[in-house]
């Protein structure tokens, strides 16, 4: 795993420029840094070496110097595609993955995107053609950052690269705010900032000359569905994951296993254990007292079945909160999800031990984990009916006060179908934002694009006549790669860790998308055939527990330690300065919470966040 970052302009800047861009992503690659700079291409790595540690620096460069790339990630099926080429004539110098990118450009061009299976962001320069051509993996596991504005193009793994290059300014984009305070991250393609932008999952980005193209290389197709017994299924998902598992074996440092305590994690430390015979390293945070979340006893349970190396790593609560002034420096923009701070914990503890972690995300999304899929589609048989043109509930319903109407059912009569689902979560529902926020804020992002947007084009993407497909795609597509995925990129590459996801392995996950709804959720349960799977691996009161996750006790830490930094973030001298909410908007949400009328818990911790984020990079923005 790597940090990359550069630039393509006419005009050349000082050498040191990219040596800063590069040089802010020390912490993803601490192993070495490599530059190359010629005519308009300025290309910057840093390394964590993973494969072939010692024999395939970069960024490199071609046989015959005509091209160069810069790669962040792992080609999984690179020894089969270096078999190809090879037979194809090309001749390699390194054993890594990352010459393939250069032989399959050679024999495929743009092309090559579709052999590769792997997670990655990568760059490569051909400056016989005058042209960078980059790519960001099929389902958006690793990161692009990029900024255009006609003449010089500035990319980076993170957004701290691309700001690190002069020609970038750091305004703020004011719909992407409205979007965070309505989902607690930022979707692509947007950013904070307006004129950087997060190049989508399964896409590609081509400047030639002075023309910049986007274009998208891969859309999950659910097609026909594979008719498979129950029994048929099982033994398919098994065999295909357990592929998915053996290609992300390939390795050339110590590699273990996060496990939660869970079946998606469990069933992946299973495999690893399975295939390769030996006892694995698995890790776990665990919390010390009597917290409900914590899920030690269940992840030692898994590790004695799998007869893992088991490290668990035991906090309070508060120390998790240690964590959170590191919090801001670590995502770059405003970022909620409060499970990033004891992932961050668990990745530091980790990468004493191992350079390379296999997780569990990605299950839920692929195989309908949550509760909410199963209410969506039982709401949905009542919805359909009620909402029809002839009905006149939802004229009625829009005359209710916003307090009511925003209650998921009503609201549901008053959408078309694929607005109905927004994806997970809802911070600040977009119907309370006349209440809540400034006119001035309102005003500037008329016409912005809202959740609500953003996942009914993904609804409309995810073709399929299985209404809990278009659920998942909605996920797959936003809550999965901007927060699942970012908090554990993130959180992990902080700390040198590369994380492999092979419930996203995509090849993988078109084999899921084919498998019939009712062997996902059935009934009551969810992620049915995958328990199947997990029978045969995990103990029996593993696989049928209850779900649970990272829930840390924000009430407790805002009623507690982050109280009076409540108060000064918030008031007059904070966010109720900056010009983006109505007077008392804030002060009423706090007193609200306070009083325990309502709970605003993770609104309140979402606002916090925002306002350090604004302290950190722009202390002195207000609005207007």
């Amino acid at each position: 795993m790597c940090g990359i970052a550069g630039y393509v302009s006419d005009t050349a800047l000082a050498p040191e420029v990219l040596a800063a861009m590069t040089r802010s992503l020390a912490h993803r690659g601490p192993d070495a840094d490599g530059f190359f700079a010629s005519g308009r291409a300025h290309l910057g790595h840093r390394r964590l070496s993973v494969i072939d540690i010692a024999g395939s620096p970069q960024p490199m460069g071609s046989h015959d110097g005509r091209v160069t790339v810069v790669f962040n990630g792992e080609i999984y099926n690179f020894r089969e595609l270096r078999d190809q080429l090879a037979r194809g004539g090309h001749r390699f110098r390194t054993n890594g993955d990352t010459e393939v990118l250069l032989a399959g450009w050679a024999a495929w061009g743009e092309g090559m995107v579709s052999h590769l299976r792997g997670m990655f962001a990568f760059a490569l320069w051909d400056a016989e053609r005058d042209t960078l051509f980059a790519a960001r993996d099929h389902l958006g596991v690793k990161p692009f950052h990029y900024a255009w504005d006609g003449a010089t193009l500035v990319f980076g793994s993170e957004l701290k690269a691309v700001l690190a290059h002069p020609g970038v300014a750091a305004d703020v984009d004011l719909g992407a705010l409205r979007l965070y305070l309505e989902c607690q991250f930022i979707p692509a393609p947007h950013s904070v900032f307006r004129g950087v932008r997060k190049l989508p999952p399964g896409h590609t980005l081509t400047l030639a000359g002075r023309t910049l193209k986007l274009a998208r290389y891969w859309t999950l197709a659910y097609g026909e569905k594979l008719q498979l017994t129950e029994g048929e299924a099982a033994d398919a998902v098994d065999a295909e994951l357990r592929a998915s598992v053996e290609g992300m074996l390939v390795a050339d440092v110590p590699l273990g296993a996060f496990v939660s305590g869970g079946i998606d994690s469990g069933l992946i430390a299973a495999l690893m254990t399975d295939i390769t015979g030996a006892p694995i390293d698995t890790f776990n945070i665990g919390f010390e007292g009597d917290v409900a979340v914590s899920e030690h006893r269940e992840a030692a349970r898994v590790a004695a079945h799998i007869g893992s190396r088991h490290h668990a790593l035991m906090l309070s609560p508060d120390h998790v909160l240690d964590a959170f002034d590191r919090w801001i420096d670590v995502f770059d923009e405003p970022f909620a999800d409060q499970a990033s701070l004891p992932t961050m914990l668990l990745a530091g503890f980790a990468r004493r031990d191992v350079t390379v972690v296999l997780t569990g995300e990605g299950a839920d999304e692929v195989f309908g984990g949550y509760s909410n899929y199963r209410k969506r589609m039982r709401e949905e048989r009542f919805t359909r009916w009620l909402a029809h043109p002839a009905s006149p509930l939802p004229v009625l319903v829009r005359a209710l006060p916003v307090s009511l109407r925003k209650d998921r059912m009503l609201r549901s009569l008053t959408e078309p179908l694929p607005r109905r689902y927004r994806t997970i979560p809802n911070v600040f529902d977009v119907l309370l934002h006349p209440a809540l926020l400034s006119p001035a804020f309102l005003a500037a992002t008329t016409g912005a694009p809202d959740v609500g947007a953003l996942a009914a084009a993904a609804f409309e993407e995810g073709i399929s006549d299985h209404y809990l497909d278009r659920l998942l795609h909605v996920d797959l597509s936003l809550w999965l790669p901007d927060d699942l995925l970012t908090k554990v990129d993130r959180a992990t590459m902080t700390h040198s860790l590369e994380a492999r996801v092979p419930y996203l392995d995509h090849r993988f996950v078109e084999f899921c998308a084919k498998l019939a709804p009712d062997l996902k959720v059935q009934g009551t349960t969810h992620k049915h055939v995958l328990k199947r799977v997990a029978e045969r691996y995990l103990p029996h009161e593993t696989v049928h527990r209850g779900k649970q996750g990272f829930v840390m006790p924000l009430s407790e830490w805002l009623a507690g330690r982050l109280s009076s930094e409540l108060d000064e973030h918030l008031g007059a001298g904070g966010l109720a300065r900056r010009g983006l909410f109505r007077d008392g908007a804030l002060a009423r949400l706090l007193h609200e919470h306070r009083r325990g009328r309502r709970n605003h818990a993770g609104r309140l911790w979402a606002l916090l966040i925002l306002e350090r984020w604004f302290r950190r990079y722009a202390p002195s923005w207000t609005l207007g």
